[in-house]
């Protein structure tokens, strides 16, 4: 470490050797993580191997969940276990400093119902953030029904002329947050985001025209975000259901396809992903193969995540897609010779299939959730689907 100021009889190129770790050093996130996990190993809490974040503990007083981020860590239970684990971690050498009620963490707003089976999760301060930079540019424009120009594919700038320094700033700031936004509470747009993010080396004033608008599509829709209302019997098993779509070589540059799909939890939605494939395909079907080989991971995680915490899963899994061949594809061998990385999905699964873990059904285009997340749709469809996602904030 550099010597501070004023440090009496440090020459200009005296450093210091620390003996431990410190505040703002690279290592210190990674330090404190595995000094929390060691203190909560010891207070005989479980968890840490399928998610390293994630840690609980059952015991008379009831169950409580501790995620860890850096050093931020977020505890929920019965109030009991919840003041108990408190104690034991200031009796093990934690300093903490505790928040009595949940209202913000990592930036999102959470408002929980009185009677605790209700939430709802946004991200007014990072919109604020959005209006304070963008408000003067957006603030003439239309309200618009859809945060992406229906059927409308970014291009990267070329060979028109070159971009101002500020303004390339200022649009990379700008899909910045919104990526930020879908990550955690807006997946309706997810799809228009990704679109922007493609030419973020390479912007044209058609992309910056297209992230006002879906700055301007945010600002107007700020009071929506992630509502879980989920309805839980203790006896029955948690129920999962997952919507899987793509759109084949749906990118004019390189045409590689569109990955888009959605997990629920419940009726809840707990993971959405709108991707560009990494390779070309040569059919829809294969396409189509893809996107759902990349939620079938992600149900795979999840599922080891809550069998991890004793919770019973409905078996199979409904998968809902709206690709008649990629249907065929999961039930029967074909024998058409296919490339290594699309035969690999297939098998994977296929297992998955015949292992009774998944069901998947055929569902139409319009009634497919994640139709939203593989391109921008018109404003009655996109409403549609943004409706099963986000809900206004309570009290609005």
């Amino acid at each position: 470490m550099e010597c501070p100021p004023g440090m009496v009889g440090a020459k200009e190129d005296d450093v210091l050797l620390l003996n431990k770790s410190i505040y703002g050093l690279v290592q210190a996130a990674r330090q404190y993580h595995k000094k929390a996990v060691e203190i909560l190993r010891k207070m005989g809490f479980q968890g840490g191997d399928v998610d390293p974040c994630l840690f609980w503990k059952r015991s008379k007083l009831g169950i409580v969940f501790i995620a860890i981020y850096v050093d931020d860590n977020l505890i929920i239970g019965t109030p009991a276990a919840i003041e108990d684990t408190i104690k034991q971690m200031l009796k093990h050498g934690l300093v903490l400093k505790v928040e009595d009620e949940l209202k913000d963490y990592l930036s999102c707003d959470i408002r929980i119902s009185k009677d605790r089976r209700r939430a709802w999760l946004g991200q007014p301060h990072l919109i604020s953030n959005l209006e304070k930079s963008f408000g003067d540019q957006v603030k003439g424009l239309q309200r618009y029904k859809t945060p992406g120009t229906p059927g409308k594919n970014m291009v990267r700038n070329l060979e028109g002329p070159a971009f101002a320094k500020d303004k390339h700033s200022e649009f990379r700031s700008g899909v910045g947050m919104l990526n930020y936004l879908v990550k955690h509470s807006r997946p309706d747009i997810a799809n228009a985001v990704r679109e922007l993010s493609k030419v973020l080396d390479s912007p044209s004033d058609a992309s910056y025209k297209e992230m006002l608008r879906v700055i301007k599509y945010v600002l107007d829709s700020k009071e929506m975000g992630l509502r879980f209302e989920p309805t839980f019997d203790r006896n029955e098993p948690w129920d999962l259901v997952g919507f899987s779509d793509s759109d084949y070589a749906g990118d004019p540059e390189t045409r590689r396809s569109v990955t888009g799909y959605i997990l629920y939890i419940k009726g809840v939605p707990i993971i959405w992903k709108s991707k560009a494939q990494r390779s070309v395909t040569l059919s829809s079907s294969e396409a189509e193969w893809i996107a759902l080989s990349e939620l079938v991971k992600d149900i795979k995680f999840v599922l080891q995540l809550l069998e991890s915490m004793n919770i019973k899963v409905k078996l199979p899994i409904t998968v809902r897609v709206d690709n008649i061949g990629a249907i065929f594809m999961a039930g029967n061998v074909t024998t058409r010779g296919r490339t290594k990385h699309v035969d690999t999905r297939t098998k994977f699964v296929r297992e998955y299939v015949e292992d009774g873990i998944i069901k998947i059904i055929f569902v139409r285009s319009n009634n497919n959730d994640s139709d939203i997340m593989t391109k921008n749709l018109n404003g009655d469809l996109h409403s549609k689907h943004a409706n099963k996602l986000i809900k206004t904030k309570p009290g609005n």
